[in-house]
């Protein structure tokens, strides 16, 4: 086996989030895409390191924490514990929670901001606009909606009018440009790139990147500018910092050089101008090598609604669990709509989904499968003779091997539902498999008896495969229908060793209680 410093590398990121208020299921879209995303890398024998965390360094953290007459430091050690258990209940498989108050954060923060200051892209200036809290982000008069934010529409922003360090954007237009250009691949999909090209023609501008300390709301709060002890950083400027922070950078130099540059940065539309340019141009400064990749996914809605915290249109996904389970709720949001465009969870379309392909599609096919072979074959899988095997057999396989290779291609992609649509085939193959060859009417004749096993063995062994394909969107259920087939969990490299081979060991097959039970309406 292959050791980990000795098998490729993939480094994956989230968003950090910010503490203000607990998770709701639209930033679950985001972190159960990356984990897919994670799971399916060390399936196929990646060494992965997979890190989310919280942006803990902002204004509207103070005033949270002010309103739940709290210091911030509690407030925050609070919410952790929050938005752990939330990613814990949907079974999010990170390698590094990281918190930007760490203080290998602060380092790191420290490094690169020195860096840029000593090479001159870092100087003092004033500056005069609109900036809102919510978003950490200033904006010019264009930039408003009716006076009010962009993107937190029953926010005004408010005022600001101090003396700020600011980063010499302007100066990497053309770098940007240029880099943008020769890696096509860079910002995915292809609309959101246009959108990033579509703001270097209007010209980049110079950004505030740090605030008085005079200015916070209560306490001290934030990193402190090296060497200039009345200004802390802008929290966008130590926040995008945590991807170096992760892999090791300023503290652990072999970790740092096995993991950096980042794979893919996986973040949501609204935050696309920090990572796809302000952040590229920063490492440019501070003479550290770009992520390879920067995938933007869409938005979603609750219930037609958009998400907000602000007005309180939120669910959380510790709730959506306890009703639907875990897995539910991850396939969910993998199967509905598209990762790249707007979305909507609706309770009545999951309820359809649960129903219709979990537990009559998947759910179904698994019982019927390890129910016979303990009925018909004393609950050990059969040998599956070859010369019993025929042209329905040999279309299951070919369907097995079609579902790996398309599952592969679309999860490549980041097309998840394009994936689950590719295993479904499968999982619809083998219930109409089932139907057409009829086990139940075989078993009442002796002389059908290798015909009989012929089917319950590829029955059984498309199932190991729709488990195995199953495992980076629904980890625990793939680790379930191994379990009632007799087989061990999903193990590193499972996706890469796939291949169809019956297995005529003649195991145990324990089978087990229906994997989902139907849902009422």
């Amino acid at each position: 086996m292959e050791s980990a410093l000795q098998s490729p590398r993939f480094y994956i990121t989230t968003a950090i989030d910010y503490p203000n208020a607990a998770p709701h299921i639209g930033t679950a879209l985001e972190k159960v895409g990356a984990d897919v995303m994670a799971r399916f890398r060390r399936m196929q024998g990646m060494d992965t390191l997979f890190s989310m965390g919280l942006d803990e360094n902002s204004q509207h953290v103070l005033r949270a924490a002010e309103e739940a007459n709290v210091s911030a430091r509690a407030w925050v050690d609070r919410m952790d514990e929050v938005f752990q258990g939330a990613w814990a209940s949907l079974n999010i498989s990170y390698d590094r929670f990281i918190r930007t108050t760490e203080e290998v954060h602060i380092a790191a923060s420290e490094e690169l901001f020195r860096r840029s200051l000593e090479r001159g892209d870092i100087y003092k200036g004033t500056y005069s606009g609109w900036y809102c809290p919510n978003c950490n982000t200033f904006y010019d008069d264009d930039d408003l909606v009716d006076e009010r934010c962009p993107n937190h529409p029953t926010l005004t922003p408010e005022w600001l009018d101090e003396e700020n360090y600011f980063f010499a954007l302007s100066r990497y237009q053309e770098p940007l440009e240029r880099y943008i250009a020769d890696h096509p691949d860079f910002i995915v999909p292809t609309t959101r790139r246009n959108e990033v090209l579509g703001w270097l023609r209007d010209g980049l501008r110079d950004f505030s990147t740090s605030r008085l300390v005079r200015n916070l709301t209560g306490e001290r709060w934030g990193i402190t500018v090296p060497g200039d002890d009345d200004h802390v950083m802008y929290v966008w400027y130590d926040a995008l910092t945590n991807y170096l922070t992760s892999a090791g950078f300023a503290h652990d130099d072999e970790r740092y050089a096995r993991y950096w540059p980042a794979d893919v940065h996986v973040i949501g539309k609204d935050i696309t101008r920090f990572h796809c340019l302000y952040w590229p141009a920063m490492l440019m400064s501070a003479g550290v090598p770009l992520p390879r990749q920067v995938v933007v996914h869409g938005w979603w809605n609750l219930e037609g609604k958009p998400f907000s915290k602000t007005t309180g249109n939120v669910l959380d996904p510790r709730d959506a669990v306890a009703e639907f389970g875990t897995d539910p709720v991850r396939y969910y949001l993998m199967r509905e709509g598209s990762w790249f465009q707007d979305g909507n969870f609706a309770r009545a379309n999951l309820v359809q989904r649960y129903n219709a392909e979990l537990a009559n599609d998947l759910g179904n096919l698994l019982n019927r499968t390890v129910t016979m072979i303990g009925r018909y074959c004393d609950g050990r899988l059969p040998a599956g003779s070859a010369s019993a095997a025929g042209e329905r057999e040999t279309a299951v396989q070919h369907a097995a091997e079609t579902a790996l290779r398309d599952a592969t291609a679309a999860l490549d992609g980041w097309e998840f539902g394009r994936a689950l649509d590719a295993i479904w085939q499968l999982v619809r193959r083998g219930n109409q498999y089932i139907d057409e060859s009829q086990p139940w009417r075989l078993a009442r004749d002796p002389a059908q008896r290798a015909v009989l096993e012929a089917v319950l063995a590829t029955s059984a062994e498309s199932l190991r495969f729709q488990a195995t394909l199953l495992g980076p969107f629904m980890p625990g259920t793939a680790d379930r229908m191994l379990a009632q087939l007799g087989l061990d969990g999903i193990a590193p490299g499972a996706w890469r060793d796939l291949r169809w081979q019956p297995d005529g060991s003649g195991r145990p097959v324990p089978g087990g209680s229906p994997l989902f039970p139907r849902l009422s309406a």
